[in-house]
Protein backbone atom coordinates (compact mmCIF):
# COMPACT_ATOMS: atom_id res chain seq x y z
CA UNK A 1 0.00 0.00 0.00
CA UNK A 2 2.81 2.19 -0.62
CA UNK A 3 0.93 4.67 -3.45
CA UNK A 4 -0.82 7.34 -2.63
CA UNK A 5 -4.41 5.88 -2.96
CA UNK A 6 -4.10 3.05 -1.11
CA UNK A 7 -5.89 0.96 -3.89
CA UNK A 8 -2.38 -1.53 -4.07
CA UNK A 9 -2.57 -1.32 -7.68
CA UNK A 10 0.88 0.47 -7.90
CA UNK A 11 -0.12 3.85 -8.78
CA UNK A 12 2.83 6.36 -7.60
CA UNK A 13 2.39 9.60 -6.17
CA UNK A 14 4.01 12.39 -7.61
CA UNK A 15 7.15 12.72 -5.12
CA UNK A 16 7.83 8.64 -6.24
CA UNK A 17 7.91 9.44 -9.87
CA UNK A 18 10.59 11.97 -9.75
CA UNK A 19 12.63 10.23 -7.56
CA UNK A 20 11.99 7.35 -10.16
CA UNK A 21 13.06 9.50 -12.67
CA UNK A 22 16.06 10.89 -10.98
CA UNK A 23 17.21 7.48 -10.22
CA UNK A 24 16.94 6.37 -13.87
CA UNK A 25 18.85 9.14 -14.44
CA UNK A 26 21.61 8.30 -12.22
CA UNK A 27 21.75 5.10 -14.07
CA UNK A 28 22.27 6.62 -17.24
CA UNK A 29 24.89 8.59 -16.19
CA UNK A 30 26.70 5.55 -15.02
CA UNK A 31 26.03 4.21 -18.46
CA UNK A 32 27.56 7.33 -19.54
CA UNK A 33 30.51 6.51 -17.68
CA UNK A 34 30.95 3.38 -19.43
CA UNK A 35 30.34 1.69 -16.06
CA UNK A 36 26.92 0.09 -16.73
CA UNK A 37 28.30 -3.87 -17.14
CA UNK A 38 30.59 -3.63 -14.11
CA UNK A 39 28.96 -6.20 -11.46
CA UNK A 40 27.34 -4.12 -9.05
CA UNK A 41 30.18 -4.96 -6.12
CA UNK A 42 32.85 -3.15 -7.78
CA UNK A 43 30.40 -0.56 -9.18
CA UNK A 44 29.19 -0.18 -5.26
CA UNK A 45 33.38 -0.16 -4.25
CA UNK A 46 34.09 2.43 -7.40
CA UNK A 47 31.19 4.71 -6.06
CA UNK A 48 32.32 5.19 -2.44
CA UNK A 49 35.75 5.45 -3.59
CA UNK A 50 34.45 8.68 -6.04
CA UNK A 51 32.18 9.62 -3.02
CA UNK A 52 35.27 9.68 -0.22
CA UNK A 53 37.39 11.65 -2.89
CA UNK A 54 35.18 14.04 -3.77
CA UNK A 55 35.03 14.89 -0.18
CA UNK A 56 38.51 16.04 -0.44
CA UNK A 57 38.46 18.24 -3.56
CA UNK A 58 38.45 21.75 -3.39
CA UNK A 59 36.04 24.03 -5.19
CA UNK A 60 38.41 24.63 -8.03
CA UNK A 61 39.00 20.89 -8.42
CA UNK A 62 35.45 19.87 -8.49
CA UNK A 63 34.89 22.69 -10.95
CA UNK A 64 37.17 20.96 -13.41
CA UNK A 65 35.17 17.81 -12.74
CA UNK A 66 32.10 19.46 -13.53
CA UNK A 67 33.32 20.81 -16.47
CA UNK A 68 34.18 17.33 -17.58
CA UNK A 69 30.98 16.12 -17.10
CA UNK A 70 29.38 19.20 -18.49
CA UNK A 71 31.32 18.42 -21.63
CA UNK A 72 30.02 15.10 -22.34
CA UNK A 73 26.48 15.42 -21.23
CA UNK A 74 26.46 18.88 -23.76
CA UNK A 75 28.03 16.25 -26.61
CA UNK A 76 25.50 13.82 -25.72
CA UNK A 77 22.53 16.26 -25.66
CA UNK A 78 23.23 17.64 -29.02
CA UNK A 79 23.37 13.90 -30.13
CA UNK A 80 20.45 13.15 -29.20
CA UNK A 81 19.00 16.59 -30.24
CA UNK A 82 20.17 15.83 -33.75
CA UNK A 83 18.93 12.01 -33.85
CA UNK A 84 14.92 13.60 -32.33
CA UNK A 85 15.11 16.08 -35.33
CA UNK A 86 15.97 13.47 -38.02
CA UNK A 87 13.38 11.15 -36.54
CA UNK A 88 10.67 13.63 -36.47
CA UNK A 89 11.78 14.38 -40.35
CA UNK A 90 11.05 11.32 -41.40
CA UNK A 91 7.77 10.92 -39.56
CA UNK A 92 9.54 7.84 -37.72
CA UNK A 93 7.79 6.72 -33.90
CA UNK A 94 9.66 4.76 -32.00
CA UNK A 95 7.99 2.37 -30.12
CA UNK A 96 8.74 -0.84 -28.19
CA UNK A 97 6.79 -4.09 -28.40
CA UNK A 98 7.24 -7.24 -27.13
CA UNK A 99 8.02 -10.58 -29.47
CA UNK A 100 4.51 -11.88 -28.60
CA UNK A 101 2.88 -8.38 -29.82
CA UNK A 102 4.85 -7.99 -32.92
CA UNK A 103 3.24 -11.65 -33.27
CA UNK A 104 0.12 -10.53 -32.41
CA UNK A 105 0.13 -7.87 -35.25
CA UNK A 106 1.39 -10.09 -38.08
CA UNK A 107 -1.22 -12.41 -37.60
CA UNK A 108 -4.16 -9.80 -37.07
CA UNK A 109 -2.96 -8.71 -40.57
CA UNK A 110 -3.13 -11.66 -42.08
CA UNK A 111 0.29 -12.57 -41.96
CA UNK A 112 2.80 -15.70 -41.06
CA UNK A 113 4.57 -15.64 -37.49
CA UNK A 114 8.31 -16.62 -38.22
CA UNK A 115 9.07 -19.77 -35.66
CA UNK A 116 12.20 -17.56 -34.83
CA UNK A 117 11.88 -14.42 -33.23
CA UNK A 118 14.97 -12.49 -34.72
CA UNK A 119 12.92 -12.56 -38.00
CA UNK A 120 9.59 -10.68 -36.82
CA UNK A 121 10.91 -7.59 -37.37
CA UNK A 122 11.48 -8.60 -40.71
CA UNK A 123 8.17 -10.47 -40.77
CA UNK A 124 6.08 -7.04 -39.35
CA UNK A 125 7.81 -5.07 -41.93
CA UNK A 126 6.29 -7.38 -44.97
CA UNK A 127 3.31 -7.66 -43.62
CA UNK A 128 2.83 -4.03 -43.32
CA UNK A 129 3.73 -3.20 -46.95
CA UNK A 130 1.87 -5.69 -48.03
CA UNK A 131 -1.11 -4.34 -46.14
CA UNK A 132 -0.38 -0.86 -47.64
CA UNK A 133 -0.20 -2.11 -51.01
CA UNK A 134 -3.84 -3.59 -50.69
CA UNK A 135 -2.01 -6.94 -51.17
CA UNK A 136 -3.12 -8.29 -47.83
Amino acid sequence: MGNKNGNGNGDHSREQGLRLHHLANLGGLIALAGLDLEPPDYLLGALLSVAEETRRLTAGQRERVASTGRRVLDERATGKRAWKSWMRAQELHPITLTNAQVAEIIAALGGEVPEDPTRLPLALSQVLSEASNGAA
